[in-house]
């Protein structure tokens, strides 16, 4: 009896280790995962790449995703000098990293994402590629500190031992180059702001389009319709972005650096003029909403 349960013994076992083998190997091959389609939202993915630590935030922005092999994390330099015309031109030196515009919202992927860069602490701007513009009128009367941060394309932060991967500049209070004389920047930048605070009692806003490009957008419990997606965009073309929400927030386009104060219930529209060819985001900063990415050409 003892030698037939041996028998049997030694004939399951392999079928048993193979198995656990198929088991292991799926488990191996899963992809990072997202819960929301590209550009869509600001939810944490989880997968393979890194560790998610514990958040010290609000969103995923405030999350660190741990690089495990500090050999292995991305770096980036930050350098910025004055503009002939006009604040800063910024420039992000990165190791190990690669610019991913067009899967922004997706998976985390080691060494791949975008940037944010923030003064004193404070997000300013998101970047696709290694240079971007600073105008002057982003800067205080006393200057401040500039800071370039990784992130992946999920919204997490990339890290190194519990701290982001960063550089920092110190900025004075003014560009040292003189002040811009009037033309399309200045005129532009009037239209923006003029449109935007132009809105009636009835949420309508009383802006002319002028042959604008127009896009709708509404919110409700957190849900956006149309669903998000890429909408084309001429370069030059006047964009007007006429946004309803039933809670108060701040409508904000990356690239441009615009944003509107979103009252719960009316219509804001927001003008903004792209002038340079790119992938931007329209997003809302309080909900961390996605609500679009401008395709302009």
């Amino acid at each position: 009896m003892s030698r037939g349960r041996s028998r049997r013994t030694r004939r399951t076992a392999p079928a048993v280790v193979a198995a656990a083998l198929v088991l292991g190997v799926g488990s191996c091959t899963e992809r990072p995962t997202t819960h929301h389609g590209p550009g869509t939202g600001h939810e944490v993915v989880t997968g393979p790449a890194g560790t998610l630590l514990p958040g010290h935030g609000e969103g995923s922005h405030d999350r660190l995703r741990q690089v495990p092999v500090r050999d292995e994390a991305p770096t980036v330099t930050l350098t910025v000098r004055p503009d002939a015309e006009d604040g800063w031109n910024v420039r992000l030196d990165v190791g190990r990293f690669r610019f991913t515009p067009d899967s922004v919202g997706g998976a985390a992927v080691l060494g791949t994402g975008h940037a944010h860069l923030l003064l004193d602490g404070r997000k300013i701007a998101r970047v696709y590629g290694s240079r971007h513009h600073l105008s002057a009128e982003r800067i205080p009367p006393g200057g401040g500190t500039l800071t370039a941060r990784l992130v992946a394309d999920d919204h997490t932060t990339w890290a190194v031992e519990g701290s982001p991967v960063q550089d920092s500049v110190r900025l004075p209070g003014a560009s040292p180059a003189a002040t811009p004389e009037p033309g399309p920047r200045q005129t532009d930048q009037t239209d923006q702001t003029d449109q935007t605070d132009q809105t009636d009692r009835n949420g309508q806003s009383t802006q002319p389009t002028q042959s604008a490009q127009a896009v709708d957008i509404t919110i409700v419990r957190g849900r956006i319709s149309p669903a998000p997606g890429r909408i084309d965009v001429r370069k030059g073309r006047p964009l007007d972005l006429r946004v309803t929400s039933d809670t108060d927030d701040e409508l904000h386009v990356h690239g441009v650096d615009r944003s509107a104060d979103l009252k719960a219930g009316r219509t804001t529209t927001l003008r903004v003029v792209m002038d340079r060819a790119g992938l931007f985001e329209v997003e809302t900063h309080r909900s961390g909403l996605v609500l679009a990415q401008l395709a302009v050409r």
